[in-house]
């Protein structure tokens, strides 16, 4: 059964541009009140598209790294909405590195992509956990992570071995390779969060699941790849690439099928979404890395 979401509020960190715009918009036209916050100062913008839904909107120019930011935009959520019920960890950035890359990049690298994909998330997600646990209603915390920590099922007997996927025979390699060992820990990391507190907060009926995005069309993966933005300056072999892309718009009706499952849904799941899978909530797989008494309704 599905629990509606209308009249819930919601934070989406990273919301400028890309999946999490996608994911921001999605949640406002079924109902939710929604905050936003990026550090590019489009984000201003966005808060007059949602409320075209006939929902409340907010946003803040802040970086999910400082705390300072987060508790601004945390306290600012609650004065503006009066609660939050749902958080979207999705902030998160993405450049090559390389494990011979001398030490003052290492040392910036390291900052910049694990600052926001760890502790931005780890920062936002301990200051609403506080928030929801004081409000005493529950509440739901999605982590945006990637698919290279759970690839293929991982572990790949869990896997469903579609027919549509290029490794369905066999285990597709777990990371991004040898030049993302700072993205990849830093969402491999995102693992001890999502568990622990999946664990700490079911007595509070507080899920914590985490989306493990492939490869979707959105502002972040064409920078990566040094793609044109607009899909009409693309080259033949570019669009070729593009075409076997996830819409953003897709995942984030995912998101919001996984929302509207409530506080007796899944929990402690990472969600599977790349390239040979459908873009769907597929049925959450048993637990292999903690124990499912602890997490389970």
């Amino acid at each position: 059964m599905s629990v509606s979401l209308t009249g819930k509020r919601a934070i989406v960190t990273g919301a400028a541009v890309g999946i999490g715009t996608a994911y921001a918009q999605a949640l406002a036209a079924v109902g939710v009140h929604v905050a936003v916050c990026d550090v590019r100062p489009e984000i201003m913008a966005l808060p007059d598209l949602l409320k075209r839904h006939g929902v409340q909107a907010a946003a803040w120019q802040a970086d999910v790294s400082k705390p300072d930011d987060v508790r601004r935009v945390v306290d600012g959520t609650v004065e503006a909405f009066g609660g939050i019920d749902i958080l979207i960890n999705n902030a998160g950035v993405v450049w090559q590195t390389h494990p011979d890359d001398d030490l003052d990049k290492t040392l910036a690298d390291y900052e910049a992509i694990v600052g926001t994909n760890l502790l931005g998330e780890f920062l936002m997600g301990r200051a609403v956990i506080s928030q929801m646990l004081a409000q005493g209603s529950g509440g739901e915390i999605v982590n945006v992570a990637t698919d290279h920590m759970v690839t293929c099922g991982s572990p790949f007997e869990l896997c469903p071995k579609l027919p549509t996927c290029p490794w369905a025979d066999a285990p597709r390699p777990t990371g991004g390779g040898d030049v993302m060992d700072l993205y990849d820990a830093s969402k491999w990391g995102l693992n001890g969060l999502m568990f622990a507190w999946a664990k700490a907060l079911r007595p509070h009926d507080i899920r914590v699941n985490s989306m493990c995005m492939g490869a979707t069309d959105s502002w972040m993966i064409r920078d990566f790849f040094g793609y044109p933005q607009d899909r009409a300056e693309e080259n033949d072999e570019q669009r070729e690439t593009v075409d076997t892309w996830m819409a953003k718009e897709d995942t984030a009706q995912v998101v919001i099928e996984l929302l509207q499952e409530g506080p007796s849904g899944r929990n402690a799941q990472n969600l599977n979404l790349c390239i040979g899978r459908p873009v769907c909530l597929e049925p959450a797989l048993p637990h292999r890395y903690i124990k499912a008494e602890t997490v389970d309704a």
